[in-house]
Parts: C-alpha cells; sequence; structure tokens
C-alpha cells in the first residue's frame, strides 16, 4: 500500500488491527486474546489515555503472537503496527497525553460495562473534579 503524507499511519494500522481482531477464527488463543488486546491497545491510544508504556505492550503482543499461532493470520497480524511504529513513531507519540504519562488504566473503558447495564450515560464523570 501506498500512502501520502495526509494519511495518519497509526489509523491505519488500528484499522488493520480491527481488521484481523475481526477475521481471526478463534482456533488459538494467541491470536483469539492477542488480536483483540491489539485492538484495545491501539483504542485507547486514539481516546488519548495512552502511555509510552502502551506502545511497549504493543510490542510484546506482537512478539507473543508472532512466535505463538496456529497459523500466518495471527503471526502476520502485528505487521502493519510493527512496521509503523519503528518507522512512523510520531504518528503514535500524538495519540499520548505526554511522552512521560504512565496510566495504570483506563477508567472510562472500565466502566463502560457498568454505564450500559445501568443506563447511564455520564462518561468522564469521574474527572469532573481533576479537570
Amino acid at each position: 500500500m501506498v500512502f501520502d503524507r495526509s494519511r495518519d499511519l497509526f489509523e491505519v494500522a488500528r484499522n488493520f488491527a480491527h481488521f484481523f481482531a475481526h477475521e481471526s477464527c478463534g482456533f488459538c488463543t494467541p491470536c483469539r486474546v492477542g488480536t483483540e488486546l491489539v485492538v484495545r491497545q491501539m483504542d485507547k491510544l486514539k481516546r488519548g489515555y495512552g502511555s509510552s508504556a502502551d506502545i511497549q505492550v504493543l510490542y510484546e503482543l506482537d512478539k507473543l503472537m508472532h512466535g505463538a499461532t496456529h497459523c500466518g493470520l495471527g503471526a502476520a497480524a502485528c505487521n502493519p503496527l510493527r512496521d509503523t511504529i519503528a518507522k512512523f513513531r510520531p504518528a503514535y507519540e500524538q495519540h499520548l497525553k505526554s511522552l512521560h504519562f504512565v496510566a495504570g488504566f483506563d477508567m472510562d473503558a472500565e466502566l463502560s460495562q457498568a454505564r450500559r447495564a445501568t443506563g447511564r450515560n455520564d462518561s468522564g464523570a469521574h474527572l469532573e473534579n481533576f479537570e
């Protein structure tokens, strides 16, 4: 694929992550779970809750999946991710709060199921006292 400078290569890699997670047959755990974890990490970065540690987690998932999946889909699922991080790291870093921000987890993502179950629509409510 060829892209000009107008394309956000983080978004390209994120779209590939969603594609591979959708296409995984689910036969082997490293691919079934790994592709979903990659999607969660990429979506966390997209929402602005990522840290440089999350980029390292993506590298670790790539190594795990590349060596442990049953078929070529799982082994290749992180190729777009690995290549874009290596060659276009600023595309990822612009989605971080700061290069030194270390988030433990994404509170909104963790509360989303409870909000749906209770019919609440107040994402970010836990941040009101801090902003």
